[in-house]
């Protein structure tokens, strides 16, 4: 390989790197500001209902109980992306724990 396509090589691996770098820095700045209060997790929901052409989500416990209110059209409109989201996030999480399980069972 000639020194020339190795430095051109060297340099798209670099690029590529800081392309990394800046969406990891980017996704980290997100989390931060997730941390640090402009975000409300749910991990679980209390209760789900609908009314007037809203959907509501009841969650959290006791004094920490809130609702989240979401517009049906707007609702239905963002359904296929919220749907491939969860589905490639559980898929992620399932493989996860399949290969935990795996993994143990090699030990045995």
């Amino acid at each position: 390989m000639k020194k020339e396509d190795i430095l051109t090589e060297a340099t798209e691996k670099i690029l590529k790197l800081k392309s990394k770098i800046l969406e990891l820095e980017e996704q980290l700045k997100n989390a931060k500001e997730c941390k640090f209060g402009k975000t409300n997790y749910i991990h679980e929901t209390s209760n789900l209902y609908c009314i007037d052409g809203e959907m509501h989500i009841e969650y959290g416990e006791g004094e920490n109980q809130k609702c989240l209110i979401y517009n049906t059209d707007q609702l239905f409109k963002d359904l296929p992306f919220i749907i491939n989201q969860v589905v490639k996030e559980n898929k992620k999480m399932q493989d996860m724990h399949l290969r935990e399980i795996k993994d143990e069972l090699k030990e045995l």
